[in-house]
């Protein structure tokens, strides 16, 4: 069986591909849906379950299935048996491959993706797909927990549960959904405006606060930040150990600089520019300089060997 895009896309308005990575009924694509609607011609192409934290992974020696979904009796996308990459592959190749998106937004993401969560994130990998096929893109996240004063970031008791639980019970009622979705459709007015580079989205992450509360905007670096990893015993079985990673401590970059985690903590939003060129130039230019200097001492060498040989030759010919 054939799909085609449900929508039938106008010449007047932008055309936007959503997706995420929390799955095709989660509250934060649907609150994304419900706004940016408002301002686009949508069509969501979203994981039929949850698939948090596979990164860039995509589906290739397994099929994926693609099902229309039907909310609130509204016929409004389509549920993919895949990981968010394959999601955004499916919609671009297939479904709207005769007609492209002007924009593909990936979210909203239950919990922040900042500093070393970036490279984990389903959410950011749908987005970073999206330009490597030519396509701006923008990732939204909202960090369902709010921040504290002080250096804590998460509201809840060491011991008594972890940071992944409770983000998680309190992502499925967030009314601030909202409010980051409405931020995500003013962002994606102004990259309809201006354009992106060539490769580069933009990563915003969304306190956990009413409208009113937010700080502004800024622009920011991707940070050090990272969870601390601890790995529970949940099961044992015949000398089989079942495991869980509940990691709940999470270690912020280092204060002075425009990191996104810090900026969060500010209960400002934070958008990065990110881009998949993970080269380091810089130092590929002190690596070609070891490299000239491991040249020359091995042309170095290899000469003083054959004036050695070419000596000791002469030296048994004249003899």
């Amino acid at each position: 069986m054939k799909f085609s895009a449900a929508l039938s896309i106008s010449s007047t308005l932008m055309r936007v591909l959503l997706s995420n990575d929390d799955g095709v009924e989660a509250p934060g694509l649907w609150a994304l849906y419900q706004e940016i609607s408002k301002i686009a011609e949508v069509l969501v192409v979203a994981p039929s379950t949850e698939r948090s934290a596979v990164g860039h992974a995509i589906s290739v020696y397994n099929e994926v299935t693609l099902r229309r979904h039907i909310r609130e009796q509204t016929e409004w996308g389509y549920g993919l048996d895949g990981t968010p990459a394959d999601c955004v592959k499916m919609a671009l190749t297939v479904l709207m491959k005769d007609n492209p998106p002007d924009l593909v937004i990936s979210g909203i993401n239950r919990g922040q993706n900042t500093g070393t969560s970036i490279l984990y994130s389903g959410t950011v990998a749908a987005a970073l797909e999206a330009t490597m096929f030519g396509f701006p893109a923008i990732a939204v996240s909202l960090a369902v927990v709010a921040p504290f004063k002080g250096e804590k970031l998460a509201s809840f008791q060491p011991g008594s549960t972890h940071f992944g639980d409770e983000a998680h019970k309190l992502a499925r009622t967030a009314p601030e959904y909202a409010t980051a979705a409405k931020h995500a459709a003013r962002l994606a007015n102004v990259v309809a405006k201006h354009g992106l580079p060539k490769g580069v989205l933009l990563n915003v992450n969304v306190p956990c606060l009413p409208e009113d509360q937010i700080k502004g905007i800024a622009i920011s670096k991707m940070g050090h930040s990272l969870f601390v990893d601890e790995f529970k015993v949940m099961s044992e079985c015949n000398g089989d150990v079942c495991y869980r990673n509940v990691g709940d401590r999470l270690i912020q970059s280092p204060d002075g600089e425009d990191w996104d985690d810090l900026v969060l903590n500010k209960g400002k939003v934070s958008i990065t520019p990110l881009h998949y060129d993970l080269t380091h130039h810089e130092f590929a230019e002190q690596l070609k300089k070891w490299a000239l200097e491991e040249e020359r001492i091995t042309r170095e060498v290899s000469e003083e060997v054959a004036r050695e040989l070419s000596a000791e030759l002469n030296a048994e010919i004249g003899q």
